[in-house]
């Protein structure tokens, strides 16, 4: 199985990548063959937690400007509240990265699940960034999908595995079957550690690209059975035999880094794109 990602497939997150993964020994030169840079750019350009770097991390607002710098696709996390509507936000709670704490100061630990969506639309999403994304909020996966059609970005979308969020991958999956017009023939796709999440969601949405994050040795036999790509870790440590391998399956490869250095050398070993906070940055990189 191999279904197009549109300009390319879809990447992964920094902190979404594994540990301790062992990889099977390939059969290769000492000094491995790269791609010359020609294949540079065709590669992705992905903003990770739509452009955290620059703008405050899953908001609309770092999406556009990821979008500005030359992002070909915005990363969300996608996560569940009280009353089961999908939010985009990375963490578990919403302290981090809102004045929840000001707001509601005794609903400690302040979880995404706790709060319907009526209160989280309250909250300040931006401030905590820099007094210039004052009052910036928490979009719904609904405020991401209308913005497909009005930007060039695409988009990745995380889905998080709370135990306190059960049915989160049928209930992602229908709003995406109900707002097939938002984002049919434009750049979405899926990605997620939980292996039978992805399974699940891909018999549901079947033509939205998978992209799985990490991998453990000897684990990738059925993985193009219900993915596209695959997303490997330890990206300052990747080799090109690695990457080799994963495609030989029939998957595209992704991995994280902000580091231009690393991004040079991953995409010489010819990786089919990078996530990173700061899109701009790899936009030089894929240019020059």
């Amino acid at each position: 199985m191999y279904r197009s990602f549109g300009i390319a497939a879809a990447l992964l997150t920094g902190t979404a990548l594994l540990g301790g993964t062992a990889w099977a020994s390939v059969a290769s030169p000492a000094r491995p063959p790269r791609l010359p840079r020609s294949h540079f750019a065709h590669a992705e350009n992905i903003a990770h937690r739509a452009g955290s770097g620059v703008a405050p991390e899953n908001t609309i607002a770092a999406c556009a400007r990821a979008s500005a710098s030359g992002a070909d696709r915005c990363e969300f996390d996608v996560q569940q509240t009280k009353d089961q509507q999908l939010v985009l936000i990375h963490d578990e709670t919403l302290a981090r990265t809102t004045n929840v704490e000001e707001l509601f100061p005794d609903r400690s630990p302040w979880r995404v699940s706790d709060f319907n969506l009526a209160e989280i639309r309250r909250l300040d999403a931006g401030s905590w960034f820099s007094p210039r994304f004052r009052n910036e909020r928490v979009p719904t996966l609904q405020q991401a999908l209308e913005m497909l059609g009005k930007g060039r970005a695409g988009l990745l979308l995380e889905i998080k595995h709370s135990p306190r969020s059960p049915g989160i991958d049928n209930r992602v999956a229908a709003e995406l079957l109900q707002n097939r017009d938002l984002w049919e023939g434009r750049r979405l796709a899926l990605q997620s550690f939980d292996r039978q999440a992805l399974r699940k969601l891909h018999r549901a949405v079947p033509d939205v690209p998978i992209l799985l994050l990490g991998a453990d040795d000897g684990q990738l036999s059925d993985v193009a059975d219900y993915a596209d790509a695959l997303v490997l870790p330890h990206a300052a440590r990747l080799t090109a035999g690695q990457v080799r391998e994963v495609k030989a399956r029939g998957l595209r490869v992704y991995a994280a880094t902000d580091r231009p250095q690393v991004q040079r050398r991953l995409l010489s070993f010819g990786v089919d794109g990078i996530m990173t906070g700061v899109p701009a940055r790899l936009r030089d990189v894929l240019r020059y």
